[in-house]
């Protein structure tokens, strides 16, 4: 492994245990809750609202990047709040 596949394991990895925690932090609060799916259906309005706040203002097809990292993490913030609101694990 050279220099540069070291430096994006170990991003990648720092990245896994802030998911994992985080996942950890809302199945905790999820469990304090009466209704999962109103918590989760809150929590996945706030994502939404964030991640779509976070565009530039103006359609910029070069922002090909940063568009590609605001939906990865939408799409593994909903896959979690999707199993959260079905009662099951995240």
């Amino acid at each position: 492994m050279d220099a540069f596949q070291k430096n994006i394991a170990v991003l990648r990895g720092e990245a896994l245990a802030a998911q994992l925690l985080a996942a950890a932090a809302l199945q905790f609060a999820a469990a304090m809750v009466p209704n999962r799916r109103d918590f989760a259906a809150g929590l996945s309005a706030f994502v939404d609202d964030t991640l779509n706040r976070g565009r530039p203002n103006k359609g910029d097809p070069d922002d090909e990047f940063n568009t590609q990292m605001r939906e990865t993490a939408r799409h593994i913030a909903m896959q979690h709040l999707d199993a959260i609101a079905c009662g099951g694990g995240a």
